[in-house]
């Protein structure tokens, strides 16, 4: 606080003290006082006590201005002394807490940035087992029963519009022996659900099949008024579907029959007592996939010319085109070339030229499946798969060495 600024405070503090008044005058007030004192008037020291006595009282008066001054100065010193010390400690209090506020924001953000770090570490090996998960453990389109020897019942389903027959085999993984095919044959609309495939049943529902014991004997029962599909079409893709659903049992035909006849009117084939169960041979299997439901591998018995396959150079050739009005799509690139060796009666040779699309991946493990159960239909135990140098292993495909052939294809696990 400057000096302009205390005067005026003292000035200020004075006009605030409170006023004293005499009203007598100062020659009584003496004589008064000298009386009492001395008991005698004293008249010559009247001139000096008339000077004297307000002398005093200016010279207290004085005392006590200046030592409210001083007291006032003074406290005026401690609080500007207290608060430049208070301000003092308030900037390193300030300090002191960016300091520490810097400090764990720093730690913060190594933490975050430590975490982030981690997240995205965890990210990026999350997507890479996703993508290992697509390559290895994305739903296998073949089964070896190698391992277990499990029954495997093949059943069969139809395309959307009906032209083709999908086989399906359903895994019994809880048969102890060896399964009870007349059950699984019976009960084919609960094991499938055409929704999540994409694909349409055969109304199954209205048929019986019973197997004898040693499984020559295939029986199909329907009731007296049982009525087959109508379609020109469909008695075609009935055989097909029964040759797939019956061809790995030794009976070699179906005995159709109803209550009362021993024959059943099946549409365009008309009244049969037995439908031949065909072997099947020559097939070109591509992928099927009804907008975005299950991917299935289907068998095409001729190519888009209508006519049938007579060696594997032809199926696989057929294998490159899309029936994409079918939702059927070609497995092997068709720009790609590639050359066939069937010299060897049980392992059949194939080598591709180098392939941008070829790896560790979905369509490359698609592909070679789908070529291994064409060499299948085409009586072959093996197949040798030349892809690129350093392209030695697809899924679980060893392809360093000849691939079996699969013991069923579009597995479904019965539980």
């Amino acid at each position: 606080m400057d000096q302009d600024q205390e005067y005026n405070k003292m000035i200020e503090q004075l006009k605030a003290l409170p006023k004293i008044e005499d009203r007598q005058s100062k020659t009584l007030l003496y004589e008064k006082i000298n009386e009492t004192i001395h008991g005698v008037k004293v008249a010559d020291k009247h001139n000096f006590f008339k000077w004297f006595i307000p002398s005093i009282a200016t010279i207290a008066f004085a005392a006590l201005i200046l030592i409210m001054i001083q007291t006032g100065v003074f406290k005026q010193d401690q609080i500007a002394n207290q608060a430049t010390e208070l301000q003092n400690n308030m900037r390193d209090i300030d300090s002191q807490e960016i300091r520490e506020k810097s400090t764990l924001e720093i730690n913060e953000s190594q933490e975050s940035s430590d975490e982030n770090m981690e997240h995205s570490t965890n990210d990026a090996k999350a997507i890479d087992e996703e993508q290992d998960q697509e390559t290895n453990q994305a739903k296998q389109l073949v089964y070896y029963n190698d391992q277990y020897d499990l029954p495997i019942y093949n059943i069969a389903v139809m395309d959307q519009e009906a032209m083709y027959a999908i086989p399906i085999s359903l895994i019994d993984t809880s048969a102890t022996d060896d399964g009870h095919p007349n059950d699984a044959y019976n009960r084919i609309s609960s094991f499938i659900d055409e929704e999540s495939f994409g694909v349409s049943l055969f109304p199954f529902e209205e048929v019986e099949f019973e197997f004898s014991d040693d499984y020559q004997t295939i029986n199909m029962n329907v009731a007296d008024d049982y009525q087959f599909p109508q379609g020109s079409t469909l008695a075609n893709i009935f055989q097909d579907m029964i040759n797939f659903m019956f061809a790995d049992y030794p009976a070699e035909g179906l005995n159709l029959q109803t209550e009362s006849t021993d024959y059943i009117e099946l549409g365009s084939f008309g009244k049969l007592s037995v439908l031949e169960i065909e072997p099947i041979n020559h097939l070109a299997y591509k992928i099927y996939q009804f907008e975005d439901k299950e991917r299935l591998l289907v068998p095409i018995k001729q190519n888009l010319d209508g006519e049938q396959f007579f060696t594997i150079d032809e199926a696989l050739r057929e294998m490159q085109y899309d029936q994409s009005e079918f939702s059927i799509y070609g497995v092997i690139p068709s720009g790609v070339e590639f050359s066939v060796d069937p010299s060897d009666q049980d392992v059949l040779r194939i080598n591709f030229e180098a392939n941008s699309l070829f790896g560790d991946n979905r369509m490359t493990k698609e592909m070679i499946e789908a070529i291994l159960m064409t060499a299948k239909s085409f009586d072959f135990d093996r197949v040798n798969i030349g892809l690129e140098d350093d392209l030695l292993q697809v899924g679980s495909f060893d392809l360093e060495l000849p691939i079996p052939v699969p013991d069923a294809v579009n597995p479904v696990l019965l539980h």
